[in-house]
Order: C-alpha cells, then sequence, then structure tokens
C-alpha cells in the first residue's frame, strides 16, 4: 500500500522518495517507474519538441555539404603535376 504526504509534491510516507501520477489515468506511480502499473501509459516521455528544433542538423549539414562540394570541384579544376 502506498502512503502519500499531503503537500505539494507528493512523497512517500515510507522511504520519502517523490511519487509520480499517471496522466492517464490518475494512478499512482513510484520513483523508478517508467510506466504506469494500472493502464501501462509511459511516464517518462518527456517535452515534445517542435519541428524547428530539429533545423539545427539542417545548419550544421547546409555548410558541410558545400565546403564538400567545393572541395571537389576545386580538386578536379586543378589536377596534379
Amino acid at each position: 500500500m502506498v502512503v502519500m504526504d499531503h503537500s505539494e509534491e507528493s512523497r512517500c510516507g515510507h522511504c520519502g522518495l517523490q511519487l509520480h501520477q499517471c496522466g492517464s489515468c490518475r494512478g499512482i506511480a513510484g520513483p523508478f517507474d517508467r510506466y504506469c502499473g494500472f493502464c501501462g501509459h509511459e511516464l517518462v516521455r518527456g517535452l515534445d519538441r517542435p519541428i524547428w528544433w530539429r533545423l539545427w542538423l539542417l545548419a550544421a549539414l547546409v555548410p558541410l555539404a558545400a565546403a564538400l562540394t567545393g572541395g571537389i570541384w576545386w580538386a578536379s579544376t586543378h589536377p596534379l603535376k
């Protein structure tokens, strides 16, 4: 049986670790639970990131691709002697 303190952050009355509440079924889960034991909902998904967050990869790859293309072009126009 889980005993909860009645404070802003719920803590186990036995060990003092912070408890979590499932966003799907409002069941109580322990501090190290990844899934809710009542409904199976994943508790540790984290925040959803916006689509523009992934643009850093594109911003990093464009200069890299341009430098590679420029290097290949330069090497083809300047043959070895």
